[in-house]
């Protein structure tokens, strides 16, 4: 469980973030007001940063960050004041096992996304979705445990069954992401989409216009959005892109970039 000095950085917000913001802000003003705690839903890297920077203008609210592991993606966040310690208990997770006919099933990330969103359930009440290459395993609410359990029966065309698993028999995570550093003349979008996948600036912003590309989870078709610390780009046929820092500039005027990579 992570404090809310883990995660830094992206002070520049978007207009399409402030319904978010604004939540935020509304929850946070509770903690403060009710002087009690406050749970978030599941929340990805940029919602993290986003509330990191909402909070350091309280200093007598803290947040705590946890996703079912050490190290997980997708968090649930516990706002509180600083007389609040919590325990994995507080963040009502429930872990899932997907048991599936291996023989014949060979399940993947989009499949299990898919298949949960399709049963109902938003994005915003389950978190990261795991494999050790072989078995899988998802975290949800832990109030949506018997819907879950009722709706999703089949993944793609396989008929699966679920497992309640507890954290202390978490899968060890097959991590196929690569770390790079890439130089890039400006921080368009299309612009890190050419660069990491080694396409021409026409392709990716053809890409972009299709539809084919997201900026944390939402899809984002003008090929000029500038991109910022702690983003996740999906691009649909290629895979994932996550910038991890903008480390300043090259002696020739181009932006140092860490990024984690997912290629498909």
């Amino acid at each position: 469980m992570d404090d809310k000095k883990t995660i830094m950085g992206g002070g520049f917000f978007r207009k399409e973030e402030k319904p978010f913001i604004d939540k935020m802000s509304d929850i946070l003003l509770k903690a403060q007001n009710m002087y009690v705690p406050q749970l978030t839903e599941f929340l990805n890297l940029r919602e993290q940063t986003i509330l990191n920077n909402l909070i350091n203008k309280y200093d007598d609210l803290y947040v705590h960050y946890f996703g079912g592991f050490s190290g997980a993606e997708r968090v649930r966040g516990i706002i509180a004041p600083s007389y609040f310690t919590p325990v994995e208990a507080d963040y009502e997770i429930t872990m899932y096992e997907i048991r599936h006919p291996e023989k014949f099933a060979n399940l993947h990330h989009g499949q299990i996304l898919g298949s949960l969103t399709g049963s109902g359930v938003e994005r915003d009440r389950f978190g990261d979705i795991i494999t050790d290459g072989e078995n899988w395993q998802f975290f949800v609410f832990k109030s949506l445990d018997t819907f879950v359990e009722e709706q999703v029966k089949k993944i793609g065309p396989y008929k699966i069954h679920l497992i309640k698993k507890g954290f202390n028999e978490l899968l060890l995570p097959k991590d196929e992401s690569v770390d790079d550093t890439i130089s890039v003349k400006s921080l368009r979008l299309d612009t890190i989409v050419a660069t990491v996948y080694d396409l021409s600036r026409q392709t990716a912003k053809t890409l972009v216009d299709h539809g084919k590309v997201q900026i944390n989870w939402v899809v984002n078709k003008n090929a000029s959005s500038f991109v910022t610390m702690t983003d996740t780009l999906s691009v649909r046929g290629y895979g994932r892109i996550r910038v991890n820092d903008i480390m300043g500039k090259s002696k020739n005027n181009k932006y140092i970039l860490s990024v984690n990579i997912i290629k498909k």
